[in-house]
């Protein structure tokens, strides 16, 4: 089974693995300096009400992305 879906869908407090960023280089490198790298755990920390930006642990930071920049990020959900 394909658990593969864009960060933007994990629901709060749900962790999950990075499998791959998509989008343009600039985009990538700058989540990459964030930590956002492949094989690194992830979790949904806090979300703001009417779409705005959601908060997201990843190697012990709280790093906020916007809808855009979580739906460029492939995670696959924990069981």
């Amino acid at each position: 089974m394909n658990n593969e879906i864009p960060l933007s869908s994990l629901k709060a407090h749900t962790s999950a693995e990075i499998i791959k960023i998509q989008g343009e280089s600039e985009l990538k490198n700058r989540l990459a300096s964030l930590g956002f790298i492949r094989g690194t755990k992830i979790k949904v920390s806090h979300s703001a009400i009417l779409g705005g930006p959601r908060s997201y642990l990843v190697r012990g930071s709280q790093i906020s992305l916007r809808k855009s920049e979580a739906d460029q990020i492939i995670v696959m959900a924990d069981q």
